[in-house]
């Protein structure tokens, strides 16, 4: 069984246990497969043709249709959860409750108060939520060039993904392309916000810190959806203000994995993220204008940026240090998140944090 929740595990081998099977479950296993000391022992899913399927492709030894069964059989020392938000509670006390670890993709639930009793529920294990968004290369970047000061003070962001996930295109005629990939969208509601502007708002608080308020508005554009698909925010930060803005409804802005595009102000320049990956720093004071660039592979760093996190995860659990996106963190984005839907619905500024 796992260590428990104070104790670091070590360079001992560790058995990792996957949950769900479905479009990102791939991206988990070949990160995994990248950690040393690592084996995926296991893999569950309601639909065990693709958990059978996924167990054949990446060599996992065992099939499972319940959560329940594949820990209590294979006792891994990590639950990898990959499931839909609407079971995350009930996979992760199954973890707590036999002192497995666990990695949860995100969001950690489908509400605030949820979210809030599984980080009580799980106090006795390590639980980290999957934001990979976070590890994208051009995130550490920026990161490190805000901290290095390049740019002065910043004071504003926009922060704007757009993509046609949710239309009918030219390339996915017959079904929208995030359907395609993700067939539980269609009846998601609510959809956009918890689902992908999570990743927005997390990089934001990564880079700058706590939010003090949001106003939100969101609408369905597209037939194909049962939930918001065009969202926009405004988040109050110490001392600077973000524009977030996303949107699946959106034709013309090219591949759906380059649509991402980020601009800080700073008092002696901007940084910007380029949607084809590539960080363009200008600063502009007097006697002094420059540029510099910094390029990104944009196909490589979305599998990455999974690796990545699970590295994250696992030097955490080894050494015994706090994850980056452990449970505490992740609540201060989920208030965001649950603000602007509480925003939408009032339409007001909402104050945060919640109570």
């Amino acid at each position: 069984m796992a260590a428990s929740r104070i104790d670091a595990v070590g360079d001992r081998p560790l058995r990792v246990a996957i949950a769900g099977a479905g479009f990102v479950a791939p991206f988990h296993i070949r990160g995994w497969e990248a950690q040393p000391g690592i084996r995926v022992v296991a893999i569950c899913a309601l639909d065990t043709r693709q958990a059978e399927e996924r167990a054949r492709t990446y060599g996992i030894a065992n099939v499972y249709s319940t959560v329940e069964e594949m820990l209590d059989t294979e006792e891994p020392d990590v639950l990898d959860i990959c499931t839909p938000a609407a079971v995350h509670r009930q996979h992760i006390a199954a973890a707590a409750g036999r002192a497995v670890h666990v990695l949860c993709q995100k969001p950690l639930a489908d509400s605030l108060d949820e979210a809030r009793a599984i980080a009580r529920e799980a106090a006795r294990v390590r639980l980290m939520v999957h934001e990979n968004f976070r590890f994208r290369p051009w995130y550490r970047e920026l990161a490190r060039l805000l901290r290095s000061g390049v740019i002065g003070e910043p004071f504003y962001c926009r922060s704007d993904g757009r993509m046609a996930g949710t239309v009918l295109t030219a390339a996915y005629p017959h079904r929208p392309w995030s359907i395609e990939r993700q067939p539980y969208f269609a009846a998601a509601k609510p959809l956009l916000l918890v689902e992908s502007v999570i990743h927005q708002i997390d990089c934001c608080r990564f880079l700058f810190g706590d939010a003090s308020s949001v106003y939100a508005r969101a609408r369905r554009v597209s037939p194909h959806v049962a939930g918001e698909d065009l969202v926009t925010l405004l988040v109050t930060f110490s001392g600077l203000d973000a524009v977030i803005e996303r949107s699946y409804a959106s034709r013309g802005y090219g591949e759906p994995m380059a649509s991402e595009a980020v601009a800080i102000e700073g008092t002696r320049g901007t940084l910007f993220l380029e949607r084809e990956g590539t960080i363009r720093i200008e600063i502009d004071v007097p006697g002094e204008r420059r540029s510099e660039r910094y390029a990104f592979d944009a196909d490589e760093a979305y599998p990455q940026s999974y690796a990545d996190t699970i590295g994250h995860f696992v030097t955490c659990l080894r050494q015994g240090r706090p994850f980056e996106t452990g449970v505490e963190d992740n609540l201060k984005t989920l208030e965001i998140v649950f603000g602007a839907y509480r925003s939408i619905r009032l339409n007001e500024v909402v104050q945060l944090p919640l109570q």
